[in-house]
């Protein structure tokens, strides 16, 4: 029997597959595997070249991949886009068949544009999967006579097709998969690892080519308040609105993503310092300075941008990111946030003076050189102590004393674990003395001021429940935990969750600084507060100031009103206790009083207080 000449030898039928086949298996890449495929199809088809076009995100056919076709064919269509039910590609979609045109010039779907460039003869065949169309494999006839292939051609074409649509669902499937690996789900941007590793590359290149990067760091003041307000829905919204509004602050080339959190990151190339980065900053400035919807109003919310180069402030992307944070963070705290700074080297020395300060405060830790000083809490009527503020001291080799503002800043923005070993070595001294003065018969309370990073933080109900098992003879209501408005404000939920589950235990809280802070009486009913603190600046102005005497007053009525207690700070003069008395304040603490003392001399005056009662 006869083979008809355009039948296909078995030989090669089975060749075309397995190169399909093993292409498919072996091939990661999408376009190496269609040039394959799309070579065995032209091959069995007896064809010149082959086209894959894909049904893209608009619902319209595109040419997106292209073998063998003539130069000026790829060069004119790679990307060409018409309607899906356009020419014989078209056809080919809607009867879900293979279309041969022998004749393309004179077919009544011939697309111009084609037949200009040379189209003689094509062979559309449709790619679907899953019973849905995704595009067309095209065979095409530039220089040979068209042939129709046979039926058993047509099938191997046909099988040829369905490998090529299953390699198109899966490759974007796993382009979608690996998008998800490397983009913040919630803004759309490269999400951190993505970032630094892009960030690498790019650094390598920028050595090996001469070019100059500024990195810029950017963290939103006033995020926190629109999350505290309006709730993760309003935080999630304002996130977005940033990324979008980045995407159009910054020059095509540039490269944004989120690190995480409220925090981005955005990496440009430069020819001219410091003008292209601060022109970049500057709009970036602009763009998310705004106004954030959250319930009954808005939150004003603003970047701090912190800028370091390469090569002249960092050459590995671990340095150049830190020398970025670090400028930002000077943006933010040293300068009011809401601006860009560049990393200078007044910023590194500040650096390395603060690990050196690190150091130095974890060495003192180790060696036991930290004091507690107590500072009484008096009955204004007899004088009595009532209450001791525990207050942290570190004696220096000279015989002078450093005071907590010249070292607990840096500690609890920059060492999460030495601020959590010095807030346990606060709360067992000062736990471990108020045993002992219990023992000793001394009714006195022990009040521990508590940062609102250490307060909030996740390890601390864990370390206060243990430093009160080393204690267990010591009664709980001893305890007062002293946390500022804004530790109680700087997540009000958290906050209220923490204190409840310190007050199961017994223990009792203060609100210190009160009225210099943003805590509104709404706030102050949900927290389980025992005493308010009224700060020293109103205090000071007593008793001639009139404001001052009006804001004391307020304070002093809204805890009467809330059935909590009342302490007056910074109490120097016989004039002030007196006016404060009048107020109805129960409880002073000052230099009127007492200055801040050892534990030693504590306990002598203790001793001499019970001596005078008994």
């Amino acid at each position: 029997m006869t083979m008809p000449d355009n039948a296909v030898p078995a030989a090669e039928g089975f060749q075309a597959l397995r190169t399909v086949i093993e292409a498919l298996s072996l091939e990661t890449d999408f376009e190496a595997f269609f040039r394959k495929a799309a070579g065995a199809a032209a091959s069995l088809a007896g064809g010149d070249a082959a086209a894959l076009i894909l049904m893209n995100d608009h619902g319209r056919l595109e040419y997106q991949f292209f073998l063998g076709v003539p130069p000026a064919y790829r060069t004119r269509f790679l990307g060409f886009t018409f309607d899906r039910h356009s020419g014989i590609a078209g056809e080919a979609l809607d009867s879900g068949q293979p279309v041969f045109v022998a004749d393309y010039p004179a077919h009544p779907k011939a697309l111009a544009a084609f037949v200009a460039s040379g189209l003689r003869g094509n062979m559309a065949l449709p790619l679907l999967h899953g019973g849905a169309a995704v595009g067309v494999l095209v065979v095409s006839w530039f220089d040979r006579t068209p042939v129709e292939p046979d039926r058993e051609r047509v099938t191997l074409l046909r099988t040829i097709a369905a490998q090529v649509g299953a390699a198109r669902q899966r490759w974007q499937l796993e382009q979608r998969l690996q998008h998800r690996a490397d983009h913040d789900t919630l803004t759309g941007l490269p999400n951190r690892g993505y970032f630094l590793e892009h960030l690498r590359q790019t650094l390598i290149s920028a050595r090996r080519y001469g070019r100059y990067l500024a990195l810029m760091v950017i963290d939103l003041d006033g995020f926190k308040a629109v999350n505290d307000r309006g709730g993760h829905a309003a935080g999630d919204a304002l996130l977005r609105e940033v990324a979008l509004r980045l995407r159009d602050a910054v020059r095509g080339g540039d490269m944004i993503a989120r690190l995480g959190g409220d925090e981005f990151v955005l990496l440009m190339e430069y020819q001219r310092w410091p003008d292209e980065p601060a022109g970049v900053a500057g709009r970036v400035l602009q763009a998310l300075s705004m106004r954030a919807p959250v319930t009954g109003g808005t939150v004003a919310v603003a970047p701090s941008i912190g800028i370091a180069a390469f090569p002249d402030d960092g050459t590995t992307a671990e340095s150049l990111l830190g020398n970025a944070d670090l400028a930002m963070y000077e943006a933010k705290h040293r300068r009011g946030g809401r601006q860009a700074c560049f990393f200078n080297q007044a910023i590194a020395q500040a650096v390395r003076r603060r690990e050196r300060l690190l150091e130095e405060v974890e060495r003192a830790l180790v060696d036991g050189a930290f004091e507690l000083y107590y500072q009484p809490i008096v009955s204004p009527d007899n004088g009595a102590t009532v209450v001791v503020e525990a207050l942290l001291r570190w004696p220096q080799p000279d015989g002078s004393v450093r005071l907590p503002g010249s070292f607990m800043v840096d500690v609890e923005r920059h060492s999460r674990r030495l601020m959590q070993a010095l807030g346990r070595h606060v709360l067992n001294s000062a736990l471990a003395h108020a045993a002992a003065w219990q023992e000793q018969g001394y009714e006195v309370a022990v009040s521990v001021n508590v940062s609102a990073r250490e307060f909030l933080d996740e390890g601390f109900l864990g370390s206060l429940t243990e430093a009160l098992a080393a204690s267990p003879g010591l009664a709980r209501e001893h305890l007062v935990l002293e946390i500022t408005e804004t530790a109680a404000l700087e997540d009000l939920d958290r906050a209220r969750s923490v204190m409840l589950a310190c007050r199961a235990l017994g223990i009792r809280f203060a609100i210190d600084d009160f009225g210099a802070g943003h805590a509104s009486l709404a706030n102050l009913r949900e927290l389980p507060v025992d005493r308010l603190k009224i700060d020293r600046v109103f205090v000071a102005g007593l008793p001639a100031t009139e404001a001052d005497r009006a804001v004391v007053k307020a304070i002093v009525a809204v805890a009467q009103a809330f059935g909590v207690g009342v302490v007056a700070e910074g109490v120097e003069t016989a004039a002030q206790a007196q006016t404060l008395r009048e107020f109805g304040c129960t409880l002073m603490q000052g230099y009127h009083f007492a200055r801040p003392m050892p534990a030693v001399q504590l306990t002598e005056r203790l001793r001499q207080e019970h001596c005078q009662r008994a």
